[in-house]
């Protein structure tokens, strides 16, 4: 018995050294310490701030629901956030040594940054480079971040629910609603401890979804599927439950869902405002130049150069120096056609005989009718340095931060902008888990075609903290991809006067496994005339348009049911 061991040392003088003592007893600490009473890791995480509730939430989780519940909570409180608290402080205290984290295709880049940026862990996932050649080894690493298409397809189903995992984590878990699909099958069929699923509408058109997902966390805990309904649902509305305490009180063991009221997130609101500068002749001819080269590699190349190809049209409706860059690397390639090549040097040509752009003319007079400091984003480095180069010319300061710079030398920035220069130049990674809510007006000089790359940009000053409305300026030039791209988000489903974090719920309706970016670029590459493209684009504003309303119906539904009975 330990005991005996620990008289036996003390009798005998023969003691551990004051090192393994050490290591020891922080083990001992870090594993038991008060039973969840405190998180030990909070401490560890980088470039985020937790709040009160999202902790509050990962000990209840811990203490009360033993690592299996539903997170519920209302779109934009950072689900993902509470979930990684419960799987990290999981990890540190060496219970889980093992995990599968499974997201919708869109979301696996998401998931992927915030653990490697925020938790400090770089996880396999389906999204590497490397993963289509990895085969079987793949799935044996000890911590996986896959695609739940991926993983329940039939070259994966088996080989994904044959092992045994510590924790699993599964986001956007109203796609494991139905109990006949492969989803719900999947995360069923999985052996695992622990398991936290994560949505903010458990519920769209029948008590029996909420039934599922119950199952799938504490089989039993809403007895059977036929006890369920004669006991819960009312004959005839398949959405209202009948003997509410009753099921309050059996959810409320496996099921926590914050509010906006409980969370207390006062937040100014953000008015967003589309500038279409008309292009030049020079700058158009440009821009259908690049969209026929595009084309043509399309053509010729398919899919083996689509990441290319969406590379040269949003470099084509940022700046001319980005395009040159990416421009001249292909070129030293010496991959494509001869007439291809031809026609790049022909670009090229014109991206650096280029004056001033439209754009850019819009840049300076939103500068010198700003009455406050302003934030530029944008997305390349070549753009960066491009605009850095035409506010030097027009003697405007300006503070400077990118991806790349030394930590020391980004604070250096940070707080230049913050004391002195009334302008911020920076790509959109910048300012990541950084205090920019003393600022509260931006330009979005080029525009990502993922609309949750806009909202992280947005997110930057539209945040706990900021005092006043926030102005969102987003230019783009007349007729390029990025208008269209504005014209589906904000004048057909005014993305901006959404919540952040709903626009990817009825992003999600609509998209199935297809990223937005890819649904864009499909019909830009593939319409065979701009009569046709103008067509696909409206029907894909009217899918939205769709979407948006089922989302609203559902999101009325869940407040009905739920209201504020499961927060903390």
């Amino acid at each position: 018995m330990a005991s005996d061991a620990f008289q036996k040392a003390i009798v005998s003088d023969k003691y551990s050294s004051p090192d393994k003592y050490k290591l020891a007893l922080d083990g001992y600490r870090i594993r038991f310490r008060e039973s969840f009473e405190n998180l030990v890791i909070l401490s560890t995480l980088q470039n985020v701030r937790s709040f009160w509730y999202q902790e509050e939430t990962a000990k209840k989780v811990l203490k009360m629901f033993r690592g299996r519940a539903l997170l519920a909570d209302e779109v934009g409180l950072g689900k993902t956030i509470e979930a990684l608290i419960v799987f990290k402080e999981y990890v540190h205290r060496g219970m889980v040594k093992s995990a599968l984290i499974l997201t919708p295709t869109p979301l696996v880049s998401q998931w992927r940054d915030e653990l490697k940026t925020k938790f400090g862990f770089d996880i396999p996932s389906t999204d590497d480079e490397n993963y289509s050649v990895r085969g079987d080894s793949f799935w044996k690493e000890p911590f996986i971040l896959s695609s739940i298409n991926i993983a329940k397809s039939n070259k994966n189903f088996s080989q994904v629910t044959e092992r045994e995992y510590d924790m699993v984590i599964v986001d956007e878990a109203h796609h494991l609603k139905n109990r006949n699909t492969l989803n719900w099958k999947l995360v069923n069929a999985l052996k695992k401890r622990f398991l936290l699923l994560l949505t903010a509408t458990p519920v769209a058109n029948n008590l029996m979804e909420l039934y599922n997902l119950i199952t799938l966390l504490k089989p039993g805990q809403l007895k059977t599927a036929a006890a369920f309904k004669a006991e819960f649902m009312t004959r005839g509305d398949p959405t209202d439950p009948r003997n509410r305490s009753k099921l309050k009180e059996l959810l409320g063991q496996v099921m926590i869902r914050n509010t906006r009221a409980v969370a207390k997130l006062d937040i100014p609101p953000r008015i967003a405002s589309t500038i279409r500068v008309e292009p030049s002749a020079g700058e158009k001819s440009l821009y259908e130049r690049v969209c026929r080269l595009a084309k043509s590699i399309n053509a010729a190349k398919g899919a083996g150069r689509k990441f290319l190809i969406k590379n040269l049209l949003a470099e084509a409706g940022s700046s001319p120096q980005a395009l040159s860059i990416t421009l001249t690397r292909v070129l030293e390639k010496r991959e494509l056609l001869l007439d291809q090549e031809n026609e790049i040097r022909a670009i090229i040509t014109m991206c650096r005989t280029m004056g001033d752009t439209s754009k850019n003319k819009m840049v300076l007079k939103l500068i010198r009718n700003a009455s406050d400091k302003i934030i530029i984003f944008v997305k390349f480095l070549g753009t960066l340095e491009y605009l850095s180069a035409f506010l030097e010319r027009n003697n405007i300061s300006y503070a400077l931060f990118h991806g790349g710079m030394p930590n020391r030398q980004k604070d250096e920035q940070i707080e230049l902008f913050r004391e002195e220069r009334d302008i911020l130049l920076t790509t959109e990674v910048g300012g990541e888990g950084r205090n920019l809510h003393f600022c509260h007006q931006m330009i979005n000089y080029d525009l990502p075609w993922n609309p949750m790359k806009i909202e992280q940009r947005i997110g930057r000053l539209h945040r706990i903290g900021q005092l006043n409305e926030v102005m969102i300026y987003n230019l783009c030039a007349a007729g390029s991809v990025e208008d269209y791209i504005l014209d589906v988000l904000d004048r057909k489903i005014n993305m901006f006067e959404l919540v952040i974090g709903e626009i990817d719920m009825i992003l999600g309706r609509i998209r199935g496994e297809q990223d937005f970016s890819d649904l864009v670029y499909d019909i830009w590459i593939n319409a065979p005339s701009v009569t046709e493209r103008d067509k696909l684009f409206n029907q894909l504003a009217d899918k939205l348009k769709r979407s948006k309303t089922g989302y609203q119906k559902t999101k009325v539904l869940d407040e009905k049911l739920f209201g504020e009975n499961y927060e903390l």
